[in-house]
């Protein structure tokens, strides 16, 4: 700013055609370490050689009054010292005039003033506070001051660039304990630099850093451990980090990291695969302060947690649901799903929004699936990665095999089933279906969960003698589909018939489906309600015997039988037999009455001759003309001898009346005539 001074018109001589010079261009005023100001100048032009010297004026207020500091008699010399200029007590303010010999003074320059500037302990301690004047600049200062610290002695630190609006700054102090000086200054666009006067005082550092600010935590896909990202404190004396997990139970330490400028942290027990994981950090300094000393240590920030993905799988809808937690610390303005395939690459799934919390994915069977989520902060900025959460979506082990291993008669209302299991495979479940007859297969019951490796049932809703039972398992999946119906086993019906000809004819339908084959047919045989025997051993075809039981004419001619099929070749090595119903056979009864006796010759005995005959209410009368029964039995081996009360009875005619029933219940009468004879005639 140019200023006419009063005193400097004064003294300049009132010579009409004197020539006057230009002053010349002033930049800075700059305080030295000595408390003394240099002034710096861009010189004057003097073409015609008149030039005499530079005036250097000062004052202590930017009003005056102004007196003389020195003179420079140099044209060329750009600076002046003025020493004991009191610039570490107040502001200085100065201009510069161009003295010619015509004589003349030339206007004075812009003014230029120092820096004045004071600097105080803040309360409480910690910090510098410095302020100091708006000054008067020179037309080519730029728009910033500098603030600068001197430390270690001899050195001295930019600490920061602040607009020439702005007259204060506070340096929190990063040295423990130490002496330290600051100046301000304001550059010239030509190179020089006003610095203020210097001030300082003894500080020490009761101040903790900066709170970190943490920018993520995330979960690597390989490891599934969680790292940190922070952004580090800014002051150089942060000597560390403090890594906190929380937890709903309060902060635990888990680590300490050393260095001002370290961003990140890997936590090596980190279990982010199993569950979210929240992380906060506080920085500590150098300096030991307190009773006992410890580090200076700031608050720890806002949490931030983890997100932790997992899926659930449909395999009947084939269907992998992804649901995963929400990041904790910032909310997401977008979100990813990512996949590979059978540990393939990584590929992009899904682009969601930022409160997304689930992606349900639409799956082939038969393959590996692996899941993480991305979330970011803002699109392509700050993104935190979930855990890797896999989903197999190989469809169960089906089974290699259901056997129906023997269907076999128990007894007239029951039937036994017996089916071999793969116990390797997942199933669903068990469905036994029968048809009867040949009829459509239903279902009579259904096995949901079978530890076993057999299942036995008895199926007790039959009647294995009147009809044919076939029977099969059809395995189910998980799903309800059906994947596996096993062999059909069906059951042997026995039928017999007793025959005129003294034989019992059976027939019976062969055993089906084995994995090996009938290599024979045992059949059993009860005589009169007697234990089963084998009474023959047949080829596997064809499925019909005749038994001859002419033999067998002293029994009730009553014959149960029942046939085994055996199985041979079973390539399990587990070979099966299978019981048919138990069929009987009743032989007519054979019954002959003679119709005389010879008393004395060899029939002298009138007994009636019963074959196949199971007697029982057994009655035997004989009757005279006269209609009197005159002798009577009801033993089946007693005959009548021809007497009547110890006598002989006279000869002749006499009727009979013969009863009995036979094994099969039934009640037989014959009546006739039988003629007593006498061997003397």
């Amino acid at each position: 700013m140019r200023i006419l001074h009063a005193s400097v018109l004064l003294a300049a001589p009132l010579v009409a055609s004197a020539q006057v010079l230009d002053p010349p261009v002033l930049r800075c005023a700059s305080v030295n370490a000595a408390g003394d100001v240099i002034v710096t100048w861009s010189p004057t032009t003097d073409p015609d050689g008149i030039f005499m010297r530079y005036d250097i004026h000062v004052a202590a207020d930017a009003n005056g009054p102004y007196a003389v500091a020195g003179s420079v008699p140099v044209l060329g010399q750009t600076n002046f010292l003025h020493a004991a200029s009191g610039a570490g007590s107040g502001a200085r303010f100065y201009f510069v005039t161009t003295v010619s010999t015509t004589p003349a003074v030339s206007q004075h320059s812009d003014t230029v003033s120092t820096l004045f500037l004071q600097v105080f302990q803040s309360t409480p301690p910690g910090s510098a506070n410095l302020a100091w004047t708006a000054p008067e600049k020179a037309a080519t200062a730029t728009a910033w001051y500098t603030v600068w610290m001197e430390y270690p002695v001899g050195n001295w630190n930019l600490l920061a660039t602040v607009d020439t609006s702005v007259y204060a700054y506070q340096h929190v102090i990063d040295i423990c304990a130490d002496s330290l000086t600051f100046r301000v200054g304001l550059a010239d666009q030509l190179g020089c630099v006003s610095f203020s006067n210097r001030q300082g005082d003894f500080f020490e550092d009761v101040t903790p850093p900066t709170t970190p600010q943490i920018q993520s935590v995330t979960v690597d896909t390989l490891s599934g451990l969680a790292t940190i990202h922070w952004t580090p404190s800014p002051q150089p004396d942060t000597d560390g980090y403090i890594i906190v997990l929380s937890t709903p139970g309060g902060g635990i330490i888990i680590d300490t990291v050393y260095g001002q400028p370290t961003s990140s942290y890997t936590w090596l027990l980190s279990q982010a695969w199993l569950a979210p994981e929240s992380f906060t950090i506080a920085a500590f300094d150098t300096c030991n302060v307190g009773v006992p000393p410890s580090p200076n240590t700031s608050a720890t920030g806002p949490p931030h947690t983890t997100m932790h993905a997992t899926t659930q799988y449909d395999q009947c809808a084939g269907l992998v649901k992804i649901a995963w937690t929400p990041y904790g610390g910032w909310t997401p303005e977008a979100q990813q799903v990512f996949y590979q395939v059978d540990g393939g690459l990584w590929s992009l799934l899904a682009n969601l929004d930022g409160d997304d919390l689930n992606y349900t994915h639409t799956v082939d069977p038969d393959r590996d699936y692996c899941y993480a989520i991305r979330a970011e902060r803002t699109p392509g900025g700050t993104f935190s990665m979930s855990n890797k959460t896999c989903r197999s979506t190989i469809y169960p082990g089906l089974p290699a095999f259901n056997y129906i291993r023997t269907v076999t008669v128990l007894d007239e209302e029951r039937i036994l089933v017996v089916d071999s299991l793969d116990q390797s495979a997942s199933v669903g479940g068990y469905s036994l279906e029968r048809s009867r007859n040949g009829a459509p297969f239903e279902e009579i019951v259904f096995f949901p969960v079978v530890s076993d490796a057999v299942i036995n049932y008895v199926d007790e809703d039959v009647e294995p003698s009147r009809n044919g039972y076939r029977y099969r398992m059809t395995v189910l999946d998980s799903c309800g589909h059906a994947v596996l119906t096993s062999n059909i086993g069906g059951s042997i019906v026995l039928r017999t018939e007793a025959l005129l000809t003294a034989e019992n004819a059976l027939d019976w339908n062969g055993y089906a489906e084995w994995a090996g084959f009938p290599a024979a047919y045992r059949i059993h045989r009860s005589i009169e309600d007697g234990p089963f025997a084998v009474v023959a051993a047949l080829p596997p075809d064809p499925w019909n015997w005749k038994d001859n039981v002419a033999g067998l004419i002293d029994g009730d001619g009553r014959a149960c039988y029942f046939v085994e099929a055996v199985e041979a070749g079973n390539p399990s090595g587990i070979n099966a037999v299978s019981l048919s119903n138990v069929a009987c056979a009743v032989q007519e009864d054979l019954v002959w009455i003679p119709n005389a006796f010879i008393i004395g010759g060899i029939n002298n005995i009138f007994q009636p001759v019963l074959g196949f005959v199971d007697v029982s209410e057994y009655t035997l009368n004989i009757i005279n003309r006269w209609g009197q029964v005159v002798w009577t039995t009801n033993d089946p081996q007693e005959g009548w001898d021809g007497e009547v009360g110890g006598r002989q009875a006279p000869l002749g005619v006499y009727g009979y009346f013969c009863a009995f029933r036979n094994g099969a219940g039934r009640r037989f009468e014959k009546r006739g005539t039988v003629t007593l004879l006498t061997a003397l005639e």
